[in-house]
């Protein structure tokens, strides 16, 4: 099939985009009446409590459709363990090595569990349509909003958030923070480390594009379960 030459046109329009630039760049926005506001809170000064945002947290993520189960730092794989039996998951999938081991491990006992571990090609059709789960590690918890920060690299892609029909995702109180910009400025990107995108999850996937008719797993998981484990009795505050 032959394809029509476009090189002209985009040269054209790319030019025409250059030649309406501003001559000199814009003065960088002044966010402090937005980081002085209530969404701003805990962006500047003394950081919030956590333990206080675990209520504002829970009450936001149910809102959302989101279950959200309690567990300790022993028993969190326990928790994940029984809320994949109370689904009837028995095939999982996980990162090639997730941040959640080797508690994870104890988690999956008795299930098929594919790691993500080879190339999506090799395994696209298992994962669309075969795996009952996705299991990922949160980088961070928003209260105001009851959104998860997932930071996807290469040992835990972010496929495992988005297609499977249920995600499990495990968050620590100790990364819970009031608002987007004070959770922004506590995850820690590194140039050597830059993740492609962070992924901000608020509750289970879900459209109203249709009729105005809600439906949920539209565009990704159909359920989000967050296990919230308290471990904030050893908690340290990022450097």
């Amino acid at each position: 099939m032959n394809f029509p030459d476009t090189h002209g046109a985009r040269a054209a329009i790319l030019g025409a985009l250059r030649a309406s630039a501003p001559a000199t760049a814009q003065p960088a926005p002044d966010l402090s009446p937005y980081l002085d506001g209530p969404y701003g809170r805990g962006s500047r000064g003394p950081r919030v409590d956590p333990a206080t945002l675990i209520a504002p947290f829970e009450a936001a993520a149910k809102g959302w459709r989101a279950e959200v189960l309690h567990a300790n730092e022993t028993g969190w794989p326990r928790v994940v363990n029984q809320a994949l039996a109370q689904r009837g998951c028995t095939r999982v999938a996980v990162g090639a090595a997730s941040p959640l081991q080797p508690g994870l491990d104890t988690a999956l006992d008795g299930l098929h569990v594919r790691r993500f571990d080879a190339p999506l090609q090799q395994w696209k059709a298992e994962l669309f349509d075969a795996v009952d789960a996705g299991i990922t590690a949160a980088e961070a918890g928003i209260a105001d909003t009851g959104t998860l920060i997932l930071r996807p690299n290469s040992a835990e892609p972010r496929t495992l958030s988005l297609v499977p029909p249920l995600h499990v995702a495990v968050l620590h109180a100790s990364r819970l923070y009031p608002g987007l910009p004070a959770a922004m400025a506590a995850v820690t990107l590194q140039q050597s480390d830059m993740p492609t995108n962070l992924l901000l999850v608020t509750g289970p996937s879900k459209t109203a594009d249709i009729q105005q008719v809600l439906a949920f797993g539209a565009h990704g998981p159909k359920e989000l379960v967050i296990v919230l484990v308290n471990d904030l009795h050893v908690a340290k505050e990022p450097q």
